[in-house]
Order: structure tokens, then sequence, then C-alpha cells
């Protein structure tokens, strides 16, 4: 595998959206009786949900580049601990403060269904997937980057008696082994 594809598959973005689409996609597809659209057909549901979940991984990358300029790189998510997690996930919050106050009642793109809660007037259903799903996230990456296997230096290293220092080094921003 060439130095530059595992540099690639081991960034940490990779794991945040790979993770991130799969818990947001299911939060989206939950909270839809949560919406005034959720009796529309399954081709515009579906349709919707996805394009949400998109914005969602976006939103999810953008927060923790955020992180990473607030902390001094990218290497947050795993050897950060929790104020990194809590700025990445009080982030996230804002901007979906902003985004349904601005889309669901100032522009009206969307709305709630009379069931969904709401706290000054936007939906606490998608306040709590943005405390929920970023947090996840974060504890899966890390939990995933605890158990990945190590580079063959860090085997070379470890086997010498050398330590490799922490796991921050797991995300290489260039080169490898």
């Amino acid at each position: 595998m060439s130095t530059r594809f595992r540099s690639l598959a081991s960034a940490p973005e990779l794991r945040l959206a790979s993770w991130g689409f799969g818990l947001h996609l299911a939060w989206e597809a939950i909270q839809t009786p949560l919406y005034a659209d959720a009796d529309r057909e399954l081709s515009y549901l579906t349709w919707t949900r996805l394009h949400c979940t998109l914005g969602d991984v976006l939103i999810l990358l953008a927060c923790f580049w955020g992180t990473a300029l607030l902390f001094g790189g990218r290497d947050w998510i795993v050897a950060g601990g929790v104020p990194p997690m809590l700025a990445f996930v009080a982030l996230g919050i804002a901007y979906t403060f902003w985004s349904e106050w601005w889309n669901a009642g100032i522009r009206g793109n969307w709305s709630y269904a009379p069931s969904m809660p709401t706290l000054w007037g936007i939906g606490a259903s998608p306040l709590l997937q943005w405390v929920v799903v970023p947090f996840l996230v974060w504890l899966l990456v890390r939990l995933r980057a605890d158990a990945a296997p190590r580079s063959t230096a860090e085997r070379r290293q470890s086997s010498q008696g050398v330590d490799s220092g922490s796991r921050s080094e797991s995300y290489p921003e260039t080169g490898g082994d």
C-alpha cells in the first residue's frame, strides 16, 4: 500500500465522516415524525434526509477543523481529552441553533410538526442530535484509534523498548513507514 494512500486512509477526517454519516443518517430517519413533511412520499423523504445527512457531515468536519484550530492540530480527536470534545460539541450546537433559527424560523425552509419539542422556538431534536452524535463520533474514533494496529515503525520501536509517544502520531501529515 502506498504511503500516500495509507496517510489518507488514516486521516481522522475519514473516520469522522464515516461514523458521522451513519449516525446522522440514523438520527435524521428517527426524527422524521417530528417534522411537518413526515407524511410526504418515501422518495422525497429519502432525498431530504440524505441531503440533510450530507450537510450534517460537512458541519461535523467544519466543527472538527474549528476544534483543530483551537487546540493546535488534527490529533485532538485522539489525544486531546475532554476540553476539545466539549468545544467540538459546542461548535455543532452553536451552528445548529443558528441554522434552525434561520432555516425553520426566518426562511421557512422546513417546519416542525406539533410533536416537536422546542427551546426558544428551536427544535429540541436537532439540538440534542448535535450533543449526542458528535460525542458518539468522538468516542468511536478514539476507541477505534486505540484498537487500530500500529505502524511497522511503531512496532519496531516498541520491540526495541523505545516509547513511540502518544496516539497523536496515528495521523501523520505526510509520509509513513
